[in-house]
């Protein structure tokens, strides 16, 4: 098949508008499982329309246009990625996959000229070896996006995720880029960290209360402490991360800029710090205070350097608020008796000291949660492929 000739901008563009930045076009927002409402509701209150929206496990899909694409990847805490949706059909052999992938216009989705990574899931279907489906489906769009218009800026590397089920094909475009857990805050690895939309999911899940203290009094590299410093300052967590749809021939700075100036109008200034973050290793409070500082924080989170035990509620002031605890477990903490010891003396201070205060503690197993000295509601975690369980009760 000859490779299409270009055509002039100005009509590439117009195409562009109509099929893809004006269009209501089906996305699928990926989110962590057991917590899909709390990312229905941010969607919702972005202004998603919810009248076609559908929770699965371990997402939601919904509709919108390219701008709420936009919005949705600078503004959502729970997500991991927002899937554009391209085409589906049905197909049990490659010469049917290359004839009607052959026919989506991948130029209007794709940068000029450049090839997208291929992820392939194929399940009861006759079509099932995915390098085989990879290498048709690229042979398909490279002779679409060759010789077209596209950006001048360097193309990101764009990913099509591919699911495949009793022979119905479902094809999608990745539109984040690296996970949204990337916030672009960070700098250097942390020992077993918590990602971020977890973070927040957790948060939101124990009723978080932007007014009232936060304590992290095991905070590592402070995962709970700059995710609650965002709410608390209302700022959009991909404010300082770039996005895969940055490569999109769809994308316009000037609409970008916008909605980041949109987003910067609501950022608050806090008059002292209420989430206090503490830590017995000195450097780990080093490297956080150091991210606090560099990310506009410091108004939000103080960064204390203290041993978990010495920590009390009469420290930190004002009315009872939360205490988020991700403890170390597994080889992280040694056997599975000092594990249990750890977590026995954790919730003993938290009695002793905390009297009032909520309280979400992520625990290895739900058979740890038997003799809990506090009511409390469970809530199965998927964190790094463990199965753990979060905590989340008041301290009376």
């Amino acid at each position: 098949m000859a490779k299409k000739d270009p055509v002039d901008d100005h009509a590439f563009n117009k195409r562009v508008r109509r099929h893809v930045a004006g269009r209501v076009r089906a996305y699928y927002t990926i989110t962590a499982p057991g917590f899909e409402d709390l990312c229905r509701r941010e969607l919702i209150g972005l202004g998603i329309d919810d009248r076609d929206m559908e929770v699965a496990t371990g997402g939601v899909t919904h509709a919108g246009r390219f701008v709420d694409c936009q919005r949705a990847n600078l503004h959502l805490r729970t997500a991991t990625r927002i899937l554009m949706r391209i085409d589906t059909f049905s197909a049990t052999n490659v010469r049917r996959l290359e004839k009607r992938s052959a026919e989506i216009p991948w130029e209007l989705f794709l940068p000029s000229g450049s090839l997208p990574n291929i992820n392939v899931r194929s399940r009861l279907s006759r079509l099932y070896h995915t390098k085989a489906i990879s290498q048709g489906l690229l042979d398909s769009i490279d002779r679409r996006v060759s010789g077209w218009p596209g950006s001048a800026a360097p193309p990101i590397l764009q990913t099509v995720f591919v699911r495949v089920v009793e022979d119905r094909f479902t094809l999608s475009l990745d539109s984040s880029g690296n996970p949204l857990y990337k916030r672009g805050m960070k700098q250097g690895p942390a020992r077993a960290p918590i990602r971020e939309t977890l973070a927040a999911a957790i948060l939101m899940a124990a009723g978080y209360d932007p007014r009232r203290p936060l304590v992290d009094p095991l905070c590592g590299s402070g995962t709970f402490s700059l995710e609650a410093a965002m709410m608390a300052k209302r700022m959009a967590p991909g404010e300082k991360r770039n996005f895969g749809f940055m490569g999109w021939p769809a994308f316009r700075e000037g609409q970008w800029a916008f909605l980041k100036r949109e987003a910067q109008s609501h950022v608050l200034s806090l008059d002292r710090p209420i989430i206090f973050a503490s830590d017995i290793d000195a450097g780990a409070c080093g490297r956080l205070a150091a991210t606090v500082d560099g990310n506009g924080l410091s108004d939000a989170v103080r960064v204390m350097q203290k041993d978990f035990f010495q920590c009390g509620a009469n420290q930190y002031g004002g009315d009872p608020g939360l205490v988020v605890i991700n403890p170390p477990y597994g080889i992280r903490i040694g056997s599975a008796k000092q594990a249990d010891d750890l977590f026995d003396g954790i919730c003993r201070h938290l009695v002793k000291r905390f009297n009032g205060w909520t309280v979400a503690l992520i625990v290895p197993g739900r058979a740890l949660t038997r003799g809990l000295p506090f009511p409390a509601r469970r809530l199965p975690l998927l964190h790094g492929g463990l199965k753990l369980t979060l905590i989340v009760g008041t301290i009376k």
